[in-house]
This record gives C-alpha cells, structure tokens and sequence, in this order.
C-alpha cells in the first residue's frame, strides 16, 4: 500500500511466513498487518513528532494489536508471522527550499531527483539473505506455476532466524521490536524535486533485470508513469517465466511506486501519483 496526509508520504510492502493457521480470517497475516501501518499512518502521519519517538508509539501499537488476534500457534518460531518493510517521507518548507525528512526499513527504497542530483534511500540488510533464497530457489530451475519452491521457502523460515537481529535483517514485525533497524535520512531540496517510493517489486526494473538504473527509471516513471513501467516490468517477466535469464524467487512479485513532489505553498505533499499492482502472493 502507499499513502499521503499532511507533509507525509508512504509505502509499505507486507509478507507472512509461519507455520499453523492464520491467525486472521479475511485476509492474510501480512495484508492485516499492511492495513493497520497504513491506517495509523492515515490518522496520525509524523509531520513534525522525531521520526524514532512515532514508531516508539507503532511498535507498541502493533504489539497489542497482534495480542489481541489470540494467543496463536505454539509452533511458530520467534520472527515467524507477518512483517513488513516501509519508507516514509515527510517535506517541510526551509526558505525558499524545502527539507525532506526520511524513516526507512527493509528493502522499499526512496529516490530523489533534484535537476542533475539523484539519491536513493533504502536499507540494504536483507540483501545478504535475498542472496542465498535466490540461489537455492534457482538452484534446480523455476517449475511453471510455482510461486515459491519448497527449498526457497525453507529458507525463508531459516532467514527469519535473523529477522531483527545484530548481523541479520530488518522489518516489522509485531512480535519482535524493529525499532532498532530504523534508517533516518535527511537532505535539503528545491521547489521542483521529484520523489519516487518504491517496492522490490518495482526497483526489480535496476537490482534483477539491469532494464535501467536509478536514473533511467525515475525518467520513465516521470515519462509514462508508473503503470506505464509496471506493464513493462511484467512484460520483461513474462518473458522469462522459468527466472533462467533474471534469477529471483518469484516470477511476480508486488510493485507499488508513489511518485510526490513538494507543494507549491507551505508544508507537505503536492501531486501525487500511484500505482499498485499484486501478482502471485505477498
């Protein structure tokens, strides 16, 4: 999902890995968990509270939420559930500039066009394991159909081990406090800056298939927008459906993009632009 209110601006991308039952019953784990993030976001976006101090109050929220769906499932190992990664933007007037302010963690990324300038924002402590589930998931070939193999999947059980841990991987996750894996970013910009928030699923276009780098993708976004690029992101995809050429886990994965650009007069978000597109799974 990604949003806007007042200064602010998100994504966030969801999953859930665990054994037993779900613990909900209309949705999934991860989309229950996506849902409330982005309804907190909604009713209280951080436009001025410290980034650290705001999810102090999520994390605590989420906790008692998850509580209250029940006790659960005895088998579930510590880090198994649902999880996610987000990055949130906030844009305060500093002059005849602006200043954007950044919260990011997990593997959704931030980038930021400012004339010749271009940056991205993201946290890069889930590559190492990303690493090892794609190697053992393209190990032995992608079979038609299958979403995720049993061998990538068991991996994803044993990356998990390390999920919100010294050394391992960051996201949050309502059972384990994530805090600590929070990224701050901070940098000033002009009136006509743009920022793209996007999902794995969406950068996939620079880190798996190489069809642009950072540049070239926030040109096409801005040229056809972003679900001018998701088609040609699934077009790419569809062409490789055994992940012979692009190795990955997935075939399809989520790509979500929200492109925002600062507001003319005061404080916060001007235009914004999105684009969500699920396929096969969380």
């Amino acid at each position: 999902m990604s949003g806007t209110a007042g200064s602010c601006a998100w994504i966030i991308d969801g999953s859930a890995f665990f054994s037993g039952a779900a613990r909900t019953t209309n949705e999934s784990e991860g989309a229950w968990l996506v849902r409330l993030i982005d309804a907190t976001l909604q009713a209280n976006p951080p436009d001025r509270e410290a980034f650290d101090s705001w999810a102090e109050t999520l994390e605590l929220q989420l906790q008692q939420a998850y509580a209250a769906l029940g006790q659960g499932h005895p088998e579930r190992e510590e880090g198994e559930g649902p999880s996610a990664v987000f990055g949130v933007v906030r844009l305060l007037r500093d002059g005849e500039a602006y200043r954007i302010e950044a919260a990011v963690i997990g593997d959704v990324s931030i980038l930021i066009q400012d004339g010749d300038r271009l940056e991205r924002w993201t946290d890069p402590s889930a590559g190492p394991f990303e690493a090892r589930t794609i190697a053992v998931a393209t190990a032995d070939g992608h079979r038609p159909g299958e979403v995720i193999s049993p061998a990538a999947l068991e991996q994803i059980h044993r990356n998990r081990r390390s999920l919100n841990r010294a050394g391992g991987y960051w996201a949050i996750n309502p059972g384990l406090s994530w805090r600590a894996g929070l990224r701050l970013f901070s940098a000033r910009i002009s009136s006509a800056a743009t920022i793209l928030l996007a999902s794995d699923g969406f950068m996939r276009l620079v880190d798996v298939i190489a069809h642009h780098d950072d540049r070239g993708l926030m040109g096409e976004t801005k040229r056809v927008g972003a679900a001018g690029v998701i088609a040609e992101l699934r077009r790419l995809e569809g062409a490789d459906p055994r992940a012979e050429r692009f190795r990955r886990v997935k075939i399809h994965d989520d790509a979500t993009a929200l492109v925002v650009t600062p507001q003319p007069h005061g404080n916060g978000i001007g235009k914004s632009s999105e684009s969500d597109q699920n396929n096969q799974g969380e």
